[in-house]
């Protein structure tokens, strides 16, 4: 029997045509060994046929291969009679070229579905050249519809707890994985069907209350999904914090307006508050709304107690407690007075302490000042006697070097002198009394010729006297013996008269000294000894 839609004389047609192409063949066919689809969308089974020269193709036949080696025809296409589906695949199959060539055979299967898997071919009858096939496998992929189930409330306190679970079943097997900020474990399982595969993976965690609003993500990828699909719940961990009073502070007195308790208290579920008072009922005038109290009027004593708020939702029920103090009238001006006497005697060490470090500080910097004077002075007359009693020194040295034996007979001269002015003080203290006193003036020309010899003359008079002393009471050294004649004027310039010269102390004294000028100066000597200004011998 004829295929439908075929006139009685095409299978003569078919010899001629498979005659014909056992003489020469050449011609090639063109298609893919394996196409994929996705269920639900439309897909292309391509069979093209690459003509030779004066060869057309008359005729293209699709087949399908069933699991017993069977084939089914799916639609035939003719050069002259058009189209034929057959029925099973009526609406499905369209021919995807338009127009009477047939050199591209390839046909649209629309609504792919899992039944549409297997294997195709594609004959096609050319003339000259007769028939040609092709083969290819058609897959259908089915892609997931992954599914989220929450897994049971959560509460902190808990131990190890399944958060939640997400399946995703297709064709090949699909993968899935997590996404998420909390910290857990996953377990996966996998089943197979006849035409797919599902796969379950579970998210485990241990609940708190910072997971508590975190999300939960579950990610598919799979072959047949141009993007990956994601699904995300969102965790709720339910949970009671502890309970505490704000509000009250030392500063509530009697007459304060405004004043309010406020619990705080957080959870999830969000709880209810409940005020108390203990040994008491909440004062008149005293409203609780939600987690505040509110004092609806100036305060009084009365209002003082142990105010208490219970937290309450499905987890737990926590409390906390507030001690209200409420200071009177009469006790609040007794603490301000006792305040200011506080702040006053503060005040008062305060100033003490620094005029106490002031008086340490002048006492430090007054020693140290008198410390550094004092040494500065010592350091100076240190320095002035050293260099007194060295150019005391380098004058007796230079007048001893010079004449060691005028120096010993004046010095000899002196201390006779001295001695016998001692002895005669008794008996002449009238006489030189009036002497004195009379010479008076001129001992105090004396004493001012003195001072006005130049500074770099005055030396120590005690230092001076004792090195003198001590070279007087040195042995005498032999004296020499003078030219004749000389020893006559020695005496006469330096005694200027007999042994009653000698025993008056003014005359003798009167010997050092010369006249000039009207004025009286000390006479040269080779010694290096003169009075100074205050009438010392040196």
């Amino acid at each position: 029997m004829a295929p439908r839609g075929m006139r009685p004389g095409t299978p003569f047609l078919l010899l001629l045509l498979l005659f014909l192409a056992a003489t020469g063949r050449a011609g090639v066919v063109e298609v893919q060994p394996s196409v994929t689809a996705v269920l639900g969308q439309d897909v292309v089974l391509p069979c093209r046929y690459r003509a030779q020269e004066q060869e057309q193709v008359v005729q293209v036949t699709w087949l399908k291969r069933g699991p017993e080696g069977t084939r089914a025809r799916l639609a035939v296409l003719d050069r002259q009679h058009g189209e034929h589906v057959q029925e099973p695949y009526a609406g499905r199959v369209l021919r995807r070229a338009t127009g009477g060539e047939l050199e591209d055979g390839a046909i649209v299967l629309r609504n792919a579905v899992q039944g549409d898997e297997g294997d195709y071919e594609c004959h096609l009858i050319t003339f000259p050249r007769g028939s040609f096939e092709g083969h290819l496998t058609l897959k259908v992929l089915v892609p997931p519809l992954p599914i989220l189930n929450p897994g049971p409330p959560l509460e902190e306190g808990q131990g190890r707890t399944l958060a939640a679970s997400c399946t995703a079943e297709g064709n090949p097997v699909p993968s899935v994985r997590w996404e998420t900020e909390v910290r857990g474990t996953n377990a996966t399982r996998r089943s197979a069907h006849a035409r797919s595969a599902s796969v379950t993976s579970e998210f485990f965690l241990v609940p708190g209350r910072s997971m508590n609003g975190k999300s939960l993500t579950c990610v598919v990828e799979h072959p047949g999904l141009r993007h990956e699909k994601r699904i995300t719940h969102l965790l709720s961990v339910a949970y009671l914090s502890d309970a505490s009073v704000l509000g009250h502070t030392d500063e509530w007195r009697e007459g304060m307006e405004g004043a309010a308790l406020t619990c705080l208290g957080d959870g999830n579920p969000p709880p209810t508050y409940n005020w108390t008072r203990l040994e008491a009922p909440l004062p008149t005038g005293v409203r609780a709304r939600g987690d505040t109290l509110l004092f609806q009027r100036p305060l009084a004593t009365t209002d003082a107690g142990a105010y208490v708020c219970r937290v309450t939702n499905r987890v737990a029920t926590k409390e906390a407690r507030a001690n209200v103090s409420v200071k009177g009238r009469a006790e609040d001006d007794t603490v301000r007075k006792v305040d200011l006497v506080s702040a006053s005697v503060v005040v008062v060490g305060v100033i003490a302490a620094v005029l106490l470090c002031v008086l340490v500080i002048v006492v430090v910097v007054m020693t140290l000042y008198h410390k550094r004077k004092t040494k500065r002075i010592s350091e100076k007359y240190e320095e002035e006697l050293t260099l007194t009693r060295e150019n005391s020194i380098r004058r007796l040295h230079s007048s001893h070097s010079t004449d060691t034996r005028t120096q010993l007979e004046e010095t000899l001269q002196l201390r006779t002198e001295s001695r016998q002015g001692s002895r005669q003080g008794s008996r002449q203290g009238s006489l030189r009394g009036d002497s004195l006193r009379g010479d008076s003036l001129r001992g105090t020309s004396i004493c001012s010729a003195m001072s006005e010899e130049p500074e770099g003359r005055s030396y120590s008079t005690l230092s001076t006297v004792r090195e003198i002393e001590t070279q007087t009471e040195a042995p005498a050294l032999p004296l020499l013996p003078l030219p004749p004649g000389k020893e006559p004027k020695e005496e006469e310039e330096d005694g200027g008269g007999g042994a009653g010269d000698r025993d008056n102390p003014i005359k003798v004294a009167m010997t050092h000294f010369v006249q000039e000028n009207g004025m009286l100066q000390a006479r040269p000597s080779t010694n290096g000894i003169y009075i100074n200004g205050r009438g010392h011998l040196v």
